[in-house]
């Protein structure tokens, strides 16, 4: 079972999620709309893992281009971000070509297919997301990379 608390277990404060969105230029999608409908965790049907976006946040472009108080900076030229970390790596990230120290895992997710003939019920069918093993947030990066944020968020090294 998958439980998101809105507060600390130790001393009750209030969590945050923080984070960015990138449109591109000319979107059609009503990505704002659907911010009030976001959801996250395993359990939703409980009603638990409501994200609700601060009133007060201004939604604007970003100048200059940093990430989380500098811990990254972004070029957005290209049809995905090209995401250049300062220390650590923000996101999980395809370990080819990446010399980093921290944790690696599979990315895979327990998928409902209800057309395959075995395994087509809720979590199931389980889906490798990439052919790799992938770096964890937070492992330390040995040399500047830039990376292009692909399917599911994960980062792949850029050229």
């Amino acid at each position: 079972m998958e439980f998101i608390s809105p507060r600390t277990l130790d001393s009750g404060e209030q969590v945050y999620l923080v984070g960015y969105v990138f449109e591109k230029q000319g979107c059609s999608l009503n990505w704002r709309g659907a911010l009030c409908q976001l959801q996250m965790g395993g359990e939703r049907g409980y009603g638990w893992g409501d994200v609700i976006p601060e009133e007060k946040e201004e939604l604007k472009p970003l100048e200059p281009k940093e990430l989380f108080k500098g811990k990254a900076t972004f070029e957005g030229t290209e049809d995905r971000p090209i995401i250049q970390p300062t220390e650590q790596l923000l996101a999980h990230t395809v370990t080819t070509n990446v010399a980093a120290q921290g944790e690696i895992e599979p990315m895979v997710g327990r998928e409902w297919r209800s057309h395959n003939p075995t395994n087509r019920y809720a979590g199931q069918h389980v889906e490798k997301w990439v052919d790799d093993l992938c770096w964890v947030p937070g492992s330390v990066i040995e040399r500047s990379h830039s990376f292009k944020i692909d399917t599911f968020g994960i980062w792949h090294v850029q050229g």
